[in-house]
């Protein structure tokens, strides 16, 4: 699904411009660009301390110890490196839209992934279809692009996809940092699988990708209605009563969900397919906070 040719050349260049912003600090697994709060073996100092058994000897501070003769170990604050998760709605009801949803959704992935990948941040990306969860990475540096696009392209949009079972399923088995879901967010239920990445020490940012078609229906008169996941039919007439009746549950339904990812301090971006991915990136997501 990934188109290649969106991440090629100048458009590269512009993106490593950019970075991921983390709003606390977040513990990984290993030496990187982001800083936790535990003491480690780094190259920023922060204290010492006196020496105990089993210390480094070569943490010791020997000028400190010719001066006075007592052991001193130094203290750095250890930098590690913060895992970005990149979790995508690859059901059913993402495949429709010109462009599908699906497909604006995988290249807003694999931008957001060059961009952790230049910025010596891991990642981990994962497509969520039904229950099952299917992943890429974990990840580093600038030539696993390549192997990203592959990946999305693999992808299909097929089934129903229950995101409070795929989150929940992907919070049990990983180990926090920050997690980026694209979803269009046609399942029943979602809001228990976000509470369990944030229960996991997740850092949730949500980007609700909708066609312009189902944010301002363009339709008119008899129609009838095909639900793209499960195939059933409804009929209905489409007049202007009709059309104030869906502008008005559908207002309802995004102030619902954006509530609900104040409440959870998440971050919440509502998203257009029609709308250039640049503007997406460079405007509303730093706007937003998730980009700088």
């Amino acid at each position: 699904m990934a188109d290649a040719a969106m991440l090629e050349g100048a458009f590269l260049e512009r993106l490593e411009r950019l970075a991921l912003v983390s709003r606390r600090r977040v513990s990984g697994y290993g030496k990187g660009d982001r800083r936790s709060i535990r003491k480690g073996t780094s190259i920023e100092f922060t204290d010492y301390r006196r020496y105990t058994p089993g210390d480094d000897p070569r943490q010791v501070d020997w000028n400190i110890y010719r001066r006075s003769g007592n052991l001193y170990v130094k203290q750095f604050e250890e930098e590690e490196i913060l895992t970005a998760h990149i979790l995508i709605d690859i059901s059913r009801s993402m495949d429709w839209g010109a462009p599908s949803k699906a497909e604006y959704a995988s290249r807003l992935a694999a931008a957001l992934g060059y961009i952790i990948l230049a910025g010596s941040t891991r990642l981990v990306v994962a497509t969520l279809s039904g229950s099952t969860v299917t992943t890429f990475g974990p990840a580093w540096g600038r030539r696993q692009l390549a192997e990203l696009q592959s990946f999305l392209r693999r992808a299909e949009s097929t089934g129903d996809t229950d995101l409070d079972a795929a989150l929940a399923t992907y919070a049990r088995r990983s180990e926090g940092g920050l997690a980026i879901v694209i979803s269009d967010l046609m399942t029943p239920k979602f809001e228990q699988g976000m509470k369990r990445l944030i229960d996991r020490r997740f850092e949730v940012t949500l980007l609700h990708v909708l066609a312009p078609e189902e944010v301002s229906p363009s339709m008119s008169g008899d129609l009838t209605l095909i639900d793209t996941e499960t195939k059933s039919e409804v009929a209905i007439t489409l007049n202007q009563e009709a059309l104030d009746r869906y502008q008005a549950r559908f207002r309802a339904w995004t102030n619902a969900i954006e509530s609900f990812a104040a409440r959870h301090q998440m971050l919440y971006q509502r998203i257009q397919t029609n709308e250039r991915l640049e503007h997406i990136l460079f405007d509303s997501l730093r706007r937003r906070g998730v980009l700088r």
